[in-house]
This record gives C-alpha cells, sequence and structure tokens, in this order.
C-alpha cells in the first residue's frame, strides 16, 4: 500500500514538473504580449533543433526556439548570395569560369573551364538545383574569389538586421566558423523578399538553361523546395500527415548538410498577411513539416493589419534660414502592425514624434520624425515621416522672413532699423570723407597757382638779366 502511496506522489509530481516546464516553453514562443492561454495553448511542437517565424512586413517575431542559438545554415546561405548578384551584377552579364570552380562539391549543375553563361542562369541554378558552383561563380565575379566575397556577405547580413552570423563562402558548404542563427536568416530573408527580382526566382519551380559554349544539352532544373509543388510527399506537421505542398508558399530556400541537419527558409502569403518561417537542424523531411505547422499556427493566430499608407500627408514643418518659411511632410513607407487574429487597427495609440523646426539645407525625403504606434505601453509599429521636397538655404532676406509672430517678428523690425541706421551713418561718413579729401586737393591747387605766378612775375621782372647772362 505504502508503495502505491509512493509511486502516484512521484507520478503526480512528475505530471506537475512537465507542465511547468511545457508553460516555460510556451512563453518563449509568444512574444509581445500575446501569450493569451488560447495562442499559448496550441503553440505547434517542430523536430528542429531551432527555429522562428516572423512577419514579414513588420519582423515581429512570433514564435521563438532557441532563435539566436548557432547554427551552420547549409544552402540557405545562398539566400543573401542571390541577393547580392541581383544587386551588384547586370542579369544579363556573361561569366566565364575559372578553373577551380568546376570543382565545387555537392549538389551543382557541372560548370566547365571556360564556359560562359549569364548571371540570370546560374542565378536559377543557384535557387532551383541549390548548385554549389553557380555559388562560387557569382562570388568570384563579384568580388574576385570566395574570401573576398565573404566579406561582402557579412556586411550584408548586418545590414539586414542579422545580429550573429560569420559566413565563409557563398554555398554553405561545411566549413569550420560558418554559422548563423533562425532569427538572423529570418531578417535577411525578410530584406531579400523586399527585392522583386530576387522573390521571383525563389518562388519558380522549373527553369532551362539553354546549350553554352561548353554544354551541348539544356540543363533542366526542379526547385528543391517542396513546397511550392510536392502534392505526392507526405509529411507530419504537427503530427499531422499531409501533403508538402503549401497553399500561398512564396518560396525560398532549402539546405542540407550532414553536419547543419535539414534547414528551411519558407514564405507564404494569405489575405494580406505574409509570413517568414526557419528551421534549422531538422531532418531532410522534418524541415517541409516544420515549415508548415509554424506558418499554420501563425496564419490561424495572428494578422498583419495596415496602419498608415505611403505618402499620407503629415502636415508642414518650420524651416529656418530657408529659401521656403516651411516644407510639407509625408510617411516614407506604408506602415503595418502585427496583432492577434481577433484584434485590429482599433486597439492602437498613434504617437507623432517630430520638431518644432528644422534647418535648411532640408534634402528631398530627409527624415524629421516618426509616427508610432502603441499597444500599452509596447511599440508595435513605427513609420518615418520625411521632408516631401527639398529646400535649399535662403538669402539674408528670406532669414529674415523665416522669423515667426512675435518676439521674432520684433527682432526682425529692430534688425531692419538698425540696418537703415547702420545705412545712413555710413552713407554720411562717406560724405564727408568726399568733402574733406575735395578740400584738400582744393588747398593745394591753389597753392600751386601761387607758386606759379610767382615764378612767372620773378622772371619777367629779371628777363634782362637772364637774357644777358
Amino acid at each position: 500500500m505504502k508503495k502505491t502511496i509512493t509511486t502516484m506522489i512521484v507520478l503526480f509530481s512528475l505530471i506537475a514538473s512537465l507542465s511547468a516546464n511545457t508553460a516555460a516553453v510556451f512563453a518563449e514562443t509568444t512574444v509581445n504580449g500575446t501569450s493569451s492561454a488560447d495562442v499559448a495553448a496550441n503553440v505547434p511542437s517542430i523536430v528542429a533543433e531551432t527555429g522562428v517565424l516572423i512577419d514579414a512586413k513588420t519582423g515581429m517575431v512570433l514564435y521563438n526556439k532557441g532563435m539566436d542559438i548557432q547554427k551552420e545554415p547549409a544552402s540557405t546561405t545562398k539566400i543573401i548570395t542571390g541577393l547580392l548578384a541581383i544587386e551588384k551584377l547586370p542579369l544579363d552579364k556573361v561569366v566565364t569560369i575559372d578553373a577551380e570552380t568546376p570543382f565545387t562539391e555537392g549538389s551543382r549543375i557541372y560548370l566547365m573551364e571556360g564556359e560562359k553563361i549569364t548571371v540570370k542562369d546560374l542565378l536559377y541554378a543557384l535557387f532551383l538545383e541549390s548548385a554549389n558552383d553557380a555559388a562560387v561563380a557569382l562570388g568570384i565575379a563579384m568580388a574576385g574569389n570566395v574570401d573576398d566575397f565573404a566579406v561582402m556577405m557579412n556586411e550584408k547580413a548586418k545590414e539586414l538586421g542579422a545580429k550573429n552570423t560569420n559566413f565563409r563562402n557563398p554555398n554553405g558548404l561545411h566549413l569550420e566558423g560558418h554559422v548563423t542563427t533562425a532569427y538572423d536568416l529570418a531578417m535577411i530573408a525578410k530584406g531579400a523578399m523586399e527585392n522583386p527580382t530576387f522573390r521571383k526566382y525563389v518562388s519558380t519551380y522549373k527553369y532551362t538553361i539553354q546549350p553554352t559554349n561548353k554544354q551541348q544539352e539544356p540543363r533542366y532544373l526542379y526547385n528543391t523546395n517542396r513546397l511550392l509543388y510536392d502534392t505526392r510527399t507526405k509529411v507530419s506537421a504537427n503530427g499531422v500527415i499531409r501533403p508538402a505542398k503549401y497553399d500561398g508558399v512564396t518560396g525560398i530556400k532549402t539546405g542540407y548538410t550532414g553536419e547543419a541537419g535539414g534547414c528551411l527558409v519558407s514564405g507564404a502569403a494569405r489575405e494580406g498577411t505574409e509570413l517568414i518561417a526557419v528551421d534549422m537542424k531538422s531532418t531532410d523531411s522534418g524541415r517541409f513539416g516544420d515549415a508548415i505547422a509554424l506558418l499554420d499556427w501563425g496564419f490561424q493566430n495572428y494578422h498583419s493589419v495596415k496602419i498608415v499608407n505611403k505618402a499620407t500627408d503629415m502636415g508642414t514643418i518650420k524651416v529656418s534660414k530657408g529659401a521656403e518659411k516651411k516644407v510639407s511632410l509625408v510617411t516614407e513607407t506604408d506602415g503595418y502592425a502585427t496583432l492577434p487574429i481577433s484584434q485590429n487597427a482599433k486597439s492602437l495609440k498613434k504617437v507623432v514624434k517630430l520638431a518644432d523646426k528644422i534647418e535648411a539645407p532640408v534634402q528631398d525625403g530627409q527624415v524629421v520624425g516618426s509616427i508610432n504606434f502603441f499597444q500599452g505601453e509596447i511599440l508595435m509599429s513605427s513609420v518615418n515621416i520625411v521632408a516631401a521636397q527639398a529646400v535649399k538655404e535662403g538669402a539674408l532676406l528670406s532669414i529674415l522672413g523665416n522669423f515667426t509672430k512675435g518676439t521674432g517678428k520684433i527682432y526682425m523690425i529692430l534688425g531692419i532699423i538698425a540696418g537703415i541706421v547702420a545705412a545712413a551713418t555710413g552713407a554720411l561718413l562717406f560724405i564727408r570723407y568726399r568733402n574733406i579729401k575735395r578740400r584738400k586737393q582744393r588747398r593745394a591747387e591753389r597753392a600751386m597757382r601761387i607758386a606759379m605766378e610767382r615764378e612767372r612775375d620773378r622772371l619777367y621782372y629779371n628777363k634782362e638779366k637772364f637774357i644777358n647772362r
């Protein structure tokens, strides 16, 4: 009997402990005050060791499982390689393959030394076939060598919001120290998906590279991202077996190596809401199930709400020392907030931060303030307020004209009076100086005339003396 009671006590303790641990995980996976019971109760379970779900418009983190733990990214590295290539290389540029690139290991399209191929074709190979040799060719085309290209990659990653990333090659093949995090990959993907050309490539299912100077047969490429098309393969998403194809998917990139495991950065859009999910160190099929579970949960519980349009009129601001007295203001971009599915924009409080005036010169698009949206004390969204046109520095009269009413107007009047007095005084002093100079000149002329007359008289009266000399 005692053993039974003891066993029951132990079981109850274990159950209580598990409940406490589960609650802690749910608290971690919900952010910005949205950990209500109905949301937390159905937080998905994923196979991946780390993962994150964000709103693609706002960057808000909706789900977090060790999102800042560094892991190897495998071929998801190619997101930033492709984005840099799109930004820095013309798509019709012809790249000549060097002697080393064809020896790249892993997935490839078997580029050959001396082969001439366009950047466009290399990008399709990079994103669809996940070709490691195409990644190296693009990196060399941009930076001359892989090491220098890695520097470019890390600079771009920081620009896009990455905090714990160190890229060492353009393709994600195993290399000690080549690491990133689920959060960093999500931010990199967010920035990349804002580029329409990038978005087109990563959502393409198939593409054909036509024969080149070294390859007589076409190369047929198919996207490795099963979320785009695969209705036959079944995956487990939060315990439910279902097809890998996902409605509304926007891409974006798979990755797999023995060291990194299964990795996937995936995006999907539904009814104005776009989400990005990242899972790292999963399994080959588990990465797709993990993505589906995260995206489903995100769409079921959150939505993006548009709270302000781009170029919304925000009034004017005074300009000091400018050719114009004021400048018009507008919002720089569209503004969105991520809210629980049951809430709308009415739950947000708008706060405008703006200086009383700015000083010329003012640039077109210059940031002069912000419009912020709060839910309670939590900042949900912020949009820059910018100048709608440029304002040059003004001349003296323009600067004086920019004074406002009251004290400024008095100072303006006093300044004008002082200027008039100074000008009049200067004119009087000039006239006096001129008169004095003329009097001196007349005296000098008179003295010269008297001296000449005296000399003439002297010569006249003594002319016989000079003649007989």
